[in-house]
């Protein structure tokens, strides 16, 4: 099929069945199309919406975001998961402010060097916000370009990822390009999904060479995945009242700059721990373990509960703070403590 009759199709079928009524497509701006982009990469619509409306709430413009700190950004990402994206969000928030005094730029160049921004979102910026055309090239616009030319293995290697770039750049058409991209994308997530596509329904199943020749799963290619590892950790709840005390996780690595319950590698650990945080003549109780998966392994949560008499005098144990069950600071949280601090106000509560 002709590039100019690619793009009519899949603008027709955007303009008949598309999404046009999400939070980011009302009164679009840099910001919102910026924002949006960040919170869907590897989280689904239905998901985001609310993440993306407290947010939005709370740090209505560029300025707001940068004027905030970073433990409130991940107070407001607490959930969503994948928390690097969070941290480069608010970098990124206060470059803006500080070197673009606030406006978003409007060059590729420009957003590309931002923290966190790739082609594929800046093209969605450029194309959805400033009316620039450009292309973009997420995870939902490679699969329909993989099933409709009959390309495997879309994310095997960086030619391949070039190849999908360079037919990108000839199907986005030169006007209607922002539609044709939003198009794109809502096609790859509501009608060509990774299972159980709807092609009877797709606009583009006439020529599709997937469909043409029954063989939908082999485009594009599975994505070879390292065998998932398994870790355990001991986690130890210490509470006093309504307080439990949490440490802040350092800025890099697992869970950056969250707080989290302090984590041991081994039950001995975690015993020598008390000893030297004077915590051993209390008494401790196992609850019950809960796995996490995370997107190389799995973590298997071994919550171990000390709850201290009102008489003890609360101490930092390190970076951290004392959270209050029933009024929770603005704090980031992952969602497995969040899971685990709901539960100790369930048995609280009863």
């Amino acid at each position: 099929m002709q590039a100019s009759f690619f793009s009519e199709r899949v603008l027709n079928w955007y303009h008949d069945y598309g999404r046009h009524n999400l939070p980011w497509q009302i009164d679009i701006t840099p910001y919102t199309v910026w924002l949006s982009e960040v919170m869907l990469q590897q989280t689904s619509v239905t998901t985001v919406i609310p993440y993306f409306k407290r947010f939005r709430i709370r740090f209505p413009t560029i300025n707001n975001l940068a004027q905030g700190s970073l433990d409130e950004v991940l107070y407001f990402w607490s959930g969503l998961g994948y928390y690097a994206r969070a941290r480069n969000l608010y970098k990124t928030a206060t470059i803006i402010a500080e070197q673009y005094a606030g406006i978003f730029p409007t060059t590729i160049v420009e957003i590309m060097a931002l923290p966190g921004i790739g082609r594929s979102t800046a093209g969605a910026i450029l194309s959805l916000a400033l009316g620039q055309r450009a292309c973009i090239l997420d995870g939902n616009v490679k699969r329909v370009l993989c099933r409709y030319y009959g390309i495997p293995g879309y994310s095997l290697t960086a030619k391949l990822n070039q190849y999908l770039w360079r037919i990108s750049e000839i199907v986005t058409p030169v006007q209607d390009f922002g539609q044709f991209n939003q198009g794109m994308m809502d096609l790859g997530a509501v009608i060509c999904a990774p299972s159980n596509p709807k092609c009877a329904i797709c606009p583009l199943h006439v020529d599709c060479c997937a469909k043409k020749y029954n063989n939908l799963e082999s485009f594009p290619g599975k994505i070879f995945r390292k065998t998932m590892i398994k870790r355990t950790n001991w986690l130890l709840l210490i509470q006093q009242g309504e307080e439990i005390w949490l440490d802040k996780r350092p800025i890099h690595g697992l869970w950056g700059g969250l707080f989290s319950f302090p984590q041991y590698e081994s039950i001995a650990t975690l015993n020598l721990a008390l000893i030297y945080k004077k915590l051993d003549i209390y008494p401790m109780h196992q609850m019950d373990m809960t796995q996490h998966i995370f997107s190389h392994f799995y973590l298997d949560a071994r919550p171990m509960w000390i709850k201290l008499p009102s008489s003890y005098a609360p101490v930092n144990y390190g970076e951290g703070c004392w959270y209050n069950l029933y009024k929770p600071p603005c704090v980031g949280l992952p969602s497995l403590v969040i899971g685990l601090l709901d539960k100790l106000r369930s048995i609280q509560n009863l």
